[in-house]
């Protein structure tokens, strides 16, 4: 049912990437991105997938399009990712708070303020990175399967694991001067599969989780190119040719 997180098993990694997969000190470089993408508990997301996809209907949404999830108790549900790469973001300022690979729950954060008496506060949008296929399901519908399928524990797991990831990202971001934060997200989306980093604009992707200018990321992007570094092509990161440098 759930095909593209085989875009993560090393031996096609080789095959479709211009980028080399990361070392060891990228790893430590980007704890959270690895730690996310290594301690993603898949069989708890699968099977509240497997559980809900009965009681869902289609859902898509474009590449670089947003989604607002609804204020309204009967309109609110949960989203569930089957195909792409989406961004959790702030409802006010669009800014990226967490990026989620499918397969993937969304809308938990602004399902339990709809009924919990907060129906007028957005808490997140959705941005859809890449294109996104997968469904969507009423938020009670949701719980009366979770209730009657015993599947608290399944969803305990995927957000435990979310908070986590959060929490280690936003310590990344604090404190670090504009090149640093260039540098970590540049490797991180060169760790992205291909099938879906070539449809997202460096630039954008950049600028749209830091609080950095437009004129300033492109200052960067230049030099790194310049150096051969990097290759950007019509907007997309192609290739990091050498491990990037420590500092600007």
């Amino acid at each position: 049912m759930i095909l593209n997180e085989s875009l993560f098993q090393p031996d096609r990694w080789h095959k479709t990437m211009s980028i080399p997969a990361a070392s060891l000190s990228t790893d430590q470089a980007l704890p959270s991105f690895y730690y996310g993408r290594q301690t993603k508990p898949l069989f708890a997301v699968e099977s509240l997938l497997s559980a809900f996809l009965p009681a869902s209907s289609p859902f898509a949404l474009p590449r670089s399009t947003y989604y607002r999830f609804p204020p309204i108790q009967a309109e609110s549900g949960l989203i569930l990712l089957e195909e792409g790469i989406a961004s959790l973001c702030h409802a006010e300022n669009n800014m990226v708070i967490s990026t989620i690979f499918s397969p993937s729950l969304l809308g938990l954060i602004d399902g339990y303020g709809v009924f919990n008496g907060i129906p007028e506060k957005h808490h997140c949008s959705l941005f859809a990175e890449t294109d996104l296929r997968g469904h969507w399901i009423a938020h009670q519908a949701a719980v009366e399967i979770l209730n009657a399928q015993n599947l608290w524990q399944e969803m305990a797991h995927v957000l435990a694991q979310r908070l986590m990831v959060l929490s280690m990202r936003s310590q990344e971001m604090m404190g670090v001067d504009s090149y640093l934060m260039v540098r970590t997200l540049l490797t991180e989306l060169a760790d992205y599969p291909e099938a879906y980093r070539r449809q997202i604009n460096v630039l954008s992707f950049i600028q749209r989780r830091t609080n950095l200018s437009r004129s300033r990321i492109m200052s960067i992007l230049s030099e790194l190119r310049k150096g051969d570094y990097i290759t950007i092509h019509r907007g997309v990161l192609r290739t990091i040719a050498h491990p990037l440098p420590a500092h600007f």
